[in-house]
């Protein structure tokens, strides 16, 4: 027995000193700990923005320690205690490591992925679809458009408007106008109309008017043509983009699960676009994409996506263009839809993934497709915090040639609502409703 209790004993001793021997780090050098610094800082920002697909990798439970811990390093490191430095920084790299499964209801989300050969019911929209009020029993929540170009000046721009029907099967205000440029990126200008817009429906096309307090709005959509009009005593917009296919949620077979008890269809058209701008007299020409949005959600059958999203999170909504490829990525919870227009045909990847470069401002889209990878570098310029919306451009490969002129858009919403401004100041609240 004493020999049993002698020999456990030993073992115990020495693997307590293999762990000991293990556990023990190597102090860094005051360089090797500040790049370590800026490496954790960047991971622990995309992880406070949700900057990456929740859904595939899980959600960081122990940022807020490391973020503490982090903030103990810098302080170490300033004082010239390389050690404990070091010892915080191992431990917050180790945190930072550690996913936890995202808390959330199991659901059958759509997976128009699944078989990308079969192209369900997608066609390109005709005015008749443009006028509808309800698809597959959901009722409209908006029309919207948005243009992202560069000037002929070299200054980028961006411009939006939305008419809102919230899913309640009449006009809901404010029908919102927004204008920036990116030589002051943060400066948004945007018109809030509470007097609802006048609907004239001709055989061809559908205009919305509305004027209010010497600002007025035109917005036209037709079949392949989208255009936008905004005026006031500083500043006239007129944009026009023109679009060859239409994107259909869950392949317009029926409405698409995105979240639990959340329905979702309609469908989304990007496009080559220019616009004119005459801001205090001075004019601009302007050439990149449009996109637009027509997003049927909510009503009897269940939340509205904005609701769902708030809640539960991981929404990618990424339409842009490039002269060689153009399309939209749609990523909510764990359900995964893309279209992409590509030499005049349409073509549904099988599967594609997010990776984040720097949080909330760049991420890559790797697509696999019939023909080859398409790769898209996002850049975002601009953002709207309360709407959850940033602009950029893009770069990337399809099939290892190079895409130029690129332009896109993005709707990200992290679950529980951290808000789209800088990473830092992340805050939690009600988005506002777009």
């Amino acid at each position: 027995m004493k020999r049993k209790l002698y020999l456990l004993c030993f073992l115990g001793a020495f693997g307590m000193a293999i762990i000991a021997g293990c556990s023990h780090q190597p102090k860094m050098t005051k360089e090797q700990a500040a790049a370590k610094i800026t490496e954790l800082q960047a991971k622990l920002e995309i992880s406070k923005t949700q900057w990456y697909d929740i859904y595939a990798k899980g959600i960081l439970l122990k940022a807020a320690e490391a973020d503490t811990l982090l903030a103990g390093a810098k302080t170490a490191l300033d004082a010239g205690d390389l050690k404990k430095a070091s010892e915080m920084l191992t431990l917050a790299d180790t945190l930072l490591k550690q996913y936890s499964p995202v808390d959330v209801p199991d659901y059958p989300a759509s997976t128009p992925l699944k078989d990308p050969k079969d192209l369900g019911k997608i066609h390109k929209a005709k005015i008749e679809d443009l006028k509808l009020m309800e698809v597959h029993g959901v009722p409209r929540w908006n029309y919207w458009y948005n243009f992202v170009g560069k000037g002929d000046d070299g200054n980028l721009y961006m411009a939006y408007v939305y008419i809102n029907h919230h899913g309640t099967g009449k006009l809901v205000p404010p029908t919102v106008f927004a204008y920036s440029c990116s030589t002051d990126p943060q400066k948004i200008m945007k018109v809030k109309f509470n007097t609802l817009p006048k609907l004239k429906s001709e055989k061809d096309k559908i205009i919305w008017t509305v004027e209010e307090n010497g600002q007025s709005l035109v917005y036209i959509l037709a079949e392949g043509k989208i255009i936008l009009r905004y005026k006031d005593k500083d500043l006239e917009l007129k944009s026009e983009m023109n679009n060859g296919y239409s994107f259909w949620y869950n392949k317009n077979v029926d409405y698409a699960l995105i979240l639990p008890n959340s329905p979702n269809t309609g469908f989304e058209e990007t496009g080559k676009a220019e616009a004119e701008i005459i801001i205090n007299g001075k004019k601009v020409k302007a050439s990149g994409f449009g996109e637009q949005e027509n997003l049927f959600c909510g009503g009897a059958k269940g939340a509205d996506y904005r609701t769902a999203l708030l809640k539960y999170g991981n929404e990618w909504w990424v339409p842009f263009t490039t002269d060689q490829a153009e399309g939209i990525f749609v990523m909510t919870g764990k359900y995964k839809d893309a279209g992409l227009f590509i030499n005049g045909q349409y073509i549904i990847p099988s599967d594609f993934g997010v990776t984040p470069i720097e949080a909330n401002k760049s991420f890559t889209i790797k697509a696999t497709t019939p023909e080859g990878d398409l790769v898209v570098n996002f850049d975002m310029w601009g953002w709207d915090p309360p709407l959850y919306e940033h602009w950029g451009t893009c770069s990337g490969t399809y099939k290892g040639q190079q895409l130029t002129n690129g332009y896109c858009w993005l709707e990200h919403i992290p679950q529980g609502g951290v808000n789209a401004s800088p990473p830092t100041g992340g805050r939690k609240g009600v988005p506002e409703k777009k």
